[in-house]
């Protein structure tokens, strides 16, 4: 049976074999420090302390009203229904009074049959002038009355002297009884004779009031006839256009029957809707126009102030105005759907057009501009309404791209940038008119324009003197 021998090594290899790693490995540490410890610490550089840059503008004061826009549509001034005011037959239309077309005031439109009133107008003037006969009779008989009661009156006079001579004579007995009688007698008939033309001439009088009443009743119902004869020509009452005819000739119409429909265009109206905050404006106004009236006095509280307004209608990319007036309210209150107040704006001369300005495409001639102008201001047609209003404070005028979201503006003050809160009231083309305190923004300070990101970011923004920075004034 053979056995198997193992091997072993001898020691010196062993212990190379398990000594060597250790070796290695200290080797290796101790020659990292070495290397470590000739290494030197970079330089470090101070960098110099940089400050934001931003651009700036000036805050102006704004010179001039402000202007309060608005969206309205054209309305007729008055549109009139014209009605009969005698009954008959419709003898005549006349063709201005077909819808459409454009008529002046007095322009005749219908006529009625006129005989009647005709007579009646004649039988009323004989009667006038009957009594004004009848009233000249009286005149003279009521004169020569007086004058035959003077005549009496001076009878009555002798026949009353005769009648005291024969009684004195009785007394004397120089005159008997019967001559007495006479004398009394002759008295009393002087008497009598006066007394009937007096009653004479108060009946002429009286007779006289009584034609005078009649003549003057007749007189009345005469002009009423002429009244209702001129009635039976139906003109326009005013310039404008009939919209509607509603009879045709030979018609039969009564009183009050409508027999056209006539828009008013002498002068033109514009509805419009204004929010509340376009309104505190115009109220502001009202408290301090020259007249010092207060809202809270009910002869005042529901007016506007009469402030001009500029309507405005775009064809075209032509932008054509006209000259109004805020005229009011319309109707008294807020829409309910809109929560906003509607307006009118009155324009004097509708057919007052000019030319506002062109879209910056047009390159049609000025004078083309104008041949193509509307002729006036059309029921329907929908505008802009521009109201000029002047506040009684300064307001500031900004760049539009200095103002932050939330109605903010960095303002640059001692070299600080700090956001401040303003009002916007409007802006227009490239600015902006803003209100705010004194404390936070006033005339001649300057605002950044350019983007500020990093305010949003910093808490020093909001407090103490802000953030320095560099400014860079843009003229």
């Amino acid at each position: 049976m053979n056995t198997v021998t193992a091997y072993r090594p001898p020691f010196w290899e062993a212990l190379i074999q398990y000594a060597t790693p250790p070796v290695i490995l200290v080797l290796g540490v101790v020659g990292f420090f070495a290397l470590a410890s000739l290494r030197k610490p970079p330089v470090r550089e101070e960098q110099p302390a940089t400050l934001p840059v931003v651009e700036t503008a000036i805050a102006r004061r704004h010179e001039g009203g402000l202007e309060i826009s608005g969206d309205g549509v054209v309305v007729p001034y008055r549109e009139i229904q014209v009605a009969a005011e005698v009954d008959g037959r419709v003898v005549r239309k006349t063709p201005q009074c077909e819808a459409g077309t454009y008529v002046k005031k007095g322009t005749l439109l219908l006529s009625i049959e006129k005989r009647d009133f005709e007579i009646e107008v004649e039988r009323l003037r004989e009667q006038v002038e009957q009594a004004e006969s009848s009233l000249k009779e009286l005149d003279v008989e009521i004169e020569n009355t007086r004058r035959l009661i003077e005549l009496s009156q001076s009878e009555l006079q002798i026949a009353e002297r005769d009648y005291q001579r024969a009684e004195s004579l009785f007394a004397k007995n120089a005159m008997t009884q019967a001559d007495l009688d006479n004398a009394k007698r002759n008295y009393i008939s002087a008497q009598s004779a006066l007394m009937n033309l007096e009653n004479q001439l108060r009946l002429k009088q009286a007779t006289k009031e009584r034609i005078t009443s009649a003549r003057d009743q007749a007189t009345v119902l005469l002009h009423k006839a002429e009244l209702d004869l001129a009635r039976t020509d139906i003109v326009a009452p005013a310039d404008g256009v009939v919209v509607n005819d509603l009879v045709e000739a030979d018609s039969y119409v009564r009183k009050g029957t409508a027999v056209l429909v006539f828009e008013d265009t002498s002068k033109a109206q514009v509805k419009t809707n204004l929010r509340v905050d376009q309104l505190a404006w115009l109220w502001a106004a009202l408290r301090h126009s020259g007249n010092q009236r207060e809202i809270p006095s009910q002869t005042t509280a529901y007016d506007v102030p009469r402030v001009p307004a500029t309507v405005v209608y775009e064809s075209q990319g032509v932008q054509y105005a006209w000259t109004g007036t805020l005229d009011g309210y319309e109707g008294l209150g807020m829409n309910e759907e809109t929560r906003m107040v509607p307006c009118r704006v009155l324009v004097d001369v509708p057919t007052a057009v000019r030319v506002l300005s062109a879209a910056p495409s047009g390159d049609a001639p000025e004078k083309a501009m104008s041949d193509r102008a509307p002729p006036a201001l059309m029921r329907g047609m929908y505008v802009s309404v521009r109201i000029q209003v002047v506040p009684n404070y300064p307001v500031i005028r900004l760049p539009a791209r200095s103002i932050e979201p939330g109605s903010k503006v960095a303002r640059v003050r001692d070299g600080r940038l700090r956001l401040v809160p303003v009002e916007v009231v409007q802006s227009r083309d490239d600015d902006a008119m803003v209100l705010a305190s004194e404390r936070d923004l006033r005339v001649g300070d300057h605002v950044a324009v350019s983007p500020t990101p990093f305010l949003e970011n910093t808490p020093i923004a909001r407090m103490g003197e802000g953030i320095p920075v560099q400014e860079q004034l843009i003229p």
